[in-house]
């Protein structure tokens, strides 16, 4: 869909600002520093920007099938039993994400006075990337699962073959 190319586009270069921002943030720190103009709020923009690029680049990996799996368990399975694992694991992760989005939520509103160091923003903004990123994280879940063709759960070669896939078509064990 156009709409999620467009999603996707916007994601990842907000991601990518967040990475250049903990960069010339550190850049700005060390040359402050040498030069014997410390900049006090440098380390807290770091933060802030560390802690977003590591949460949208989560969504990223797992929206790109790239997260750190160990099959070793799994590939022994039947391509039916590996589905109903991942299914299952889905079925386990998504009300996670939901709890860590409500309670991050809160956490969010929480912290919401509470001034993040020399910086003057808000620690709220720093603990808000947990829910939103929670939310994002279930939805490129859902999302690769109505893109996963469902049928492939349940014929008996449909699963076959996963770990090595030519194109950009996500299998099933790459939900997890």
């Amino acid at each position: 869909m156009r709409l999620f190319k467009i999603y996707d586009a916007i994601e990842t270069a907000v991601a990518l600002c967040a990475l250049a921002g903990v960069v010339l943030a550190v850049l700005i720190a060390a040359v402050g520093r040498s030069l014997g103009w410390p900049v006090a709020s440098a380390p807290q923009f770091a933060q802030l920007f560390l802690i977003w690029a590591c949460m949208l680049g989560a969504d990223i990996a797992l929206r790109q099938g790239e997260h750190i799996r160990v099959s070793a368990l799994s590939d022994m399975l039947s391509p039916k039993a590996r589905a109903a694992l991942s299914l299952f694991g889905i079925a386990l992760i998504l009300p996670f994400l939901a709890f860590i989005a409500w309670h991050g939520w809160h956490l969010a509103l929480g912290n919401w006075e509470r001034e993040l160091g020399a910086s003057g923003l808000s620690y709220g903004l720093v603990t808000l990337a947990l829910p939103v990123c929670a939310v994002l994280i279930a939805m490129s879940i859902i999302r690769r699962l109505f893109e996963t063709k469902l049928a492939q759960f349940f014929e008996p070669d449909g699963l076959a073959d996963t770990t090595h896939r030519a194109d950009a078509q996500h299998s099933a064990e790459d939900l997890l």
